[in-house]
């Protein structure tokens, strides 16, 4: 499936999902447990991604050695469902560096329908990689420790290894690409609203229109946070650079399955 696939896909529905984990990784519910809910839910298109295997030690993701039975239940699932929702199966790949990402022959030779790709790791300055998602407790406390409380060093990594990612290609939906907002906005609330930090995502988004890639708007921290990843407020740019886009709830819950997609739909259209 490639990004044309896609677009055609939910060219009629707004009933489609991308982006979801189960069992297999940090998510809390298995698999056949979240499609009950998807279907329930009125969910045509339903895609599990689950955190890919990866070359660093994380407790998210899953195991190598897990993809075969990951494949066995998504197939099985298809089975059941087929005529009445369509599941598809993925994994959502971390992008580490050249030698680890979405483009490597060990994820371009799985057999998946798509491939979407997110940045979750910031290399210190000692080149020690850490997982910047996730509680603000523990980057707080890694930003202090471990990268010399220095903010934009993080952002500007980040958003580094985002571009490289896009240019080393290899997967059709660009996953959060500002996730990393969540939390160095709530160590200084006004990083967002810098001019070096606009000209990070104005460098995202022109490698992505390049790229062909499909841009993901997460709605997963809505309901508690109240913002998006991209934030709204770089939609505009989005829409300027006529990149496709697709709405994903990045559900980790049953009860998830559409958190958040609603309001963010509505504000597309607007």
């Amino acid at each position: 499936m490639d990004v044309t696939d896609i677009t055609e896909l939910i060219k009629n529905t707004d009933r489609y999902n991308f982006h979801s984990h189960t069992e297999f990784c940090d998510g809390h519910a298995p698999m056949a447990t979240m499609a009950e809910a998807a279907a329930g839910d009125g969910f045509e298109i339903w895609g599990f991604t689950p955190h890919s295997p990866i070359c660093l030690d994380s407790p998210c993701n899953m195991k190598s050695g897990d993809i075969g039975t990951y494949l066995e239940k998504a197939a099985e699932l298809k089975d059941r469902y087929d005529g009445s929702m369509k599941i598809l199966s993925s994994l959502e790949i971390d992008y580490i560096s050249h030698d680890f990402g979405p483009h490597i022959d060990y994820f371009q030779n799985m057999q998946l329908d798509y491939r979407l790709a997110s940045v979750h790791f910031v290399p210190t300055q000692d080149g020690v990689w850490l997982d910047c998602d996730g509680r603000f407790e523990r980057f707080s406390r890694y930003l202090k420790e471990d990268y010399k409380n220095d903010l934009r060093y993080v952002v500007e990594k980040y958003f580094e290894n985002v571009i490289r990612m896009i240019e080393d290609g290899g997967f059709e939906i660009l996953g959060h690409f500002d996730k990393i907002a969540g939390n160095a906005a709530l160590a200084d609330p006004e990083i967002e609203n810098a001019a070096w930090y606009e000209a990070l995502v104005d460098d995202v988004l022109s490698h992505a229109s390049s790229a062909g890639v499909i841009v993901e708007i997460n709605t997963k921290s809505y309901a508690d946070k109240k913002r998006f990843f991209p934030a709204f407020r770089w939609w505009d740019k989005i829409r300027n650079a006529s990149l496709p886009v697709v709405v994903n709830s990045d559900a980790h819950y049953p009860d998830k399955v559409n958190a958040g997609r609603e309001e963010a739909l509505k504000l597309l259209t607007q």
